[in-house]
């Protein structure tokens, strides 16, 4: 898919912080919570109305 096709173009300091919590929910083990944010920023990112990027991210 080309980056013009993509309907959201987050941030830089977004995606930073998006893939800071990656790594670090996989340091902790954390595989599962680490797919679902995963799957979380695709439909974001796709622009499906499933995602939930609103809501806080628990710690």
């Amino acid at each position: 898919m080309a980056s013009s096709d993509c309907p959201h173009h987050p941030e830089r300091e977004t995606v930073r912080y998006l893939e800071q919590r990656l790594l670090w929910l996989e340091q902790l083990g954390q595989h599962e919570c680490a797919f679902a944010l995963r799957m979380e920023v695709a439909d974001w990112l796709l622009a499906d109305g499933n995602a939930n990027l609103s809501a806080p991210l628990a710690h």
